[in-house]
């Protein structure tokens, strides 16, 4: 009997995860990231990057496969020292948006786009996609943007656990993002009230090419991340979301290569 009853709390244990994602027409989602990034590009070439990016998923209908969605940045802010220069923007402020720089970060802002949901992965991706760059005069910049992309932020709302997964399992997936292929480790750490706790580890190459200012330039980076992701086990929906990378590499410009660290974190709280 107790053998049997054993057997049954591990099979149920094994089996708490939502077979679909389940979202109603109407159902808003919001995120809030707060960013620091800190880079040095050696010989002075320190910067510190801060910012905070909200973001509003709302779900328009859906069919057999997928939910249809707009994704859309609602607010923004960014501290940028460095490089003998300091720059400020909060998107609610009539007189940042009026600058050189407002101008250009405000394209970002208030653009809803088009995006299904798959109901079985969870997987996003943007229909009609129109990719809206800021020509921002540190070229750095331009890199803290990838995770504003519709695809990026409404991903990042659910996470799908496989089912059959228990705590202690291990599992990983391939990593394609912004130039940077490498792999993602995951671990079901643990579950408490329907919510479970994910480490993540990431290991990635890559290289990004980027043009500001009429320079072309690449940077080759090496990296690697960890993290926490909190999710509900009944819904996919991500409730929090911790992560940290570190990255080396070299910036390539103008015939010269420059070394380049770069350590940032993002936390985030969807409600």
């Amino acid at each position: 009997m107790k053998k049997i009853l054993l057997f049954t709390l591990s099979f149920a244990a094994a089996n708490v995860f939502a077979q679909e994602l389940k979202l109603e027409t109407g159902k808003k989602i919001t995120s809030t990231t707060t960013t620091s990034v800190n880079m040095d590009m050696g010989m002075g070439g320190q910067m510190k990057i801060d910012g905070s990016t909200k973001n509003l998923i709302e779900i328009t209908g859906s069919d057999a496969k997928n939910y249809n969605a707009k994704s859309s940045v609602v607010k923004m802010t960014m501290s940028q020292d460095g490089m003998g220069q300091t720059v400020n923007f909060d998107s609610d402020k009539k007189e940042d948006r009026e600058t050189e720089v407002g101008k250009e970060m405000s394209k970002l802002l208030d653009v809803a786009a088009a995006v299904s949901i798959d109901k079985n992965t969870g997987k996003v991706t943007e229909i009609n996609k129109k990719e809206i760059v800021a020509d921002d005069t540190n070229p750095m910049a331009s890199l803290m943007g990838n995770g504003n992309s519709a695809e990026a932020s409404t991903a990042a709302a659910f996470f799908y656990i496989p089912n059959g997964k228990k705590v202690g399992d291990k599992w990983a997936d391939s990593l394609n993002e912004a130039g940077m292929k490498g792999l993602k480790n995951f671990e079901l750490k643990s579950i408490v009230d329907n919510v479970a706790t994910i480490a993540v580890t990431t290991k990635a190459k890559g290289t990004i090419s980027k043009e500001a200012q009429g320079m072309q330039f690449e940077i080759v980076m090496d990296g690697t991340g960890d993290g926490i992701i909190l999710v509900d086990t009944k819904t996919f929906l991500v409730k929090k979301s911790t992560l940290n990378n570190d990255v080396n590499g070299t910036l390539e410009m103008m015939g010269q290569s420059l070394p380049i660290t770069i350590k940032s974190s993002a936390n985030t709280v969807f409600e």
